[in-house]
């Protein structure tokens, strides 16, 4: 009997490491020009706000390494030696999204510039599209081509990190009559797609801007989180009043049950406090959330600004 169980340790550990050693894993080797060569300077690799693997810089280089997965857009960050981003104020200047689609690949960090990687290579020449129309738009309408553009990405790659970041793309460029076109697109897309969250939000915030959101509430937030007041208004009226006043309006749609919505959050705090005086306003509107639960939450995040609960799941 014994023995039986040895064969069947020794038979686990054997399937567990073939298992490991299958793994695709990829290799990126970078170079970016940092500003003071005789400080320390870390290359860090992010899935969202998860550091993967991070290395010293070294004359310039760098090198990381990721499981191979065409699904994920990953990001590439330089610190410095306290861990903070090089750029003002969580303005990366260093900084660029990459797919670790191949085994190998090199990036150059000065001008976005990559080999070996196809889809990295495919998500360098998007964004550079967009800012050239956003920089000079040219002839017709600036948010048809971003529509044209982001819609004909997502069409060539509805199976990889391309195509999902062309759709979140596309989708916050769309009105609230462009429900079914959403909705048909997403059909067509993998299933990691389909299940973005970032594009099941968009989708709900479009359902919802179609019907009748009538009366909200506008909750004034004080610096420490807490409620200093609760104003019941007409919706629209009140988001119309934001603007106008010269001054920047970042509208913050977000839910308490949102995972990506409260990773955001603390990047949406630090941008109200650091420009909160020098002309932007920052109001977040719950999206598909209850007032009790949207206010726990208001209070576990430390949000700091003016919120808007627009009720819109009893419209659903």
């Amino acid at each position: 009997m014994k023995d039986v169980i040895r064969c069947l340790a020794f038979a686990s550990t054997l399937v567990l490491l073939l298992s490991c050693s299958a793994e695709k894993n990829c290799t990126i080797t970078g170079s970016v020009s940092v500003p003071d060569a005789s400080q320390t300077y870390q290359a860090v690799l992010f899935d969202i706000d998860i550091p993967l693997d991070s290395c010293r810089i070294d004359k310039g280089s760098f090198v990381l390494h990721t499981p191979q997965n065409p699904e994920k857009s990953l990001r590439i960050e330089i610190h410095d030696a306290s861990g903070k981003p090089l750029g003002d104020g969580g303005v990366f200047n260093y900084v660029m999204e990459i797919v670790a689609d191949t085994g190998k690949m090199r990036v150059n960090l000065d001008d976005s510039s990559s080999e070996g990687s196809p889809l990295t290579q495919e998500m360098s020449t998007l964004l550079k599209k967009l800012d050239s129309i956003f920089m000079e738009p040219g002839d017709g309408d600036p948010m048809q081509q971003l529509r044209d553009l982001t819609r004909n990405t997502y069409l060539a790659h509805t199976r990889d990190a391309v195509g999902l970041q062309a759709l979140r793309l596309h989708a916050g460029l769309l009105e609230e009559k462009d429900v079914e076109a959403l909705q048909e697109l997403l059909a067509q897309g993998a299933d990691f797609i389909q299940e973005d969250e970032k594009l099941m939000q968009s989708l709900l915030f479009l359902t919802a801007s179609q019907k009748e959101t009538g009366a909200a509430e506008y909750v004034r937030i004080a610096d420490d989180g807490t409620v200093v007041s609760r104003e019941s208004v007409e919706a629209v009226a009140a988001c119309n009043a934001l603007v106008g006043q010269g001054q920047w309006v970042l509208l913050d749609f977000w839910a308490s049950w949102c995972g990506p919505c409260r990773e955001e959050t603390p990047n949406v705090i630090r941008l109200a406090r650091k420009y909160g005086d020098k002309g932007l306003k920052v109001v977040g509107v719950t999206m598909q959330d209850k007032p009790e639960k949207s206010l726990e939450a208001i209070r576990q995040l430390g949000i700091c600004y003016d919120q808007f609960d627009a009720y819109l799941q009893q419209h659903l």
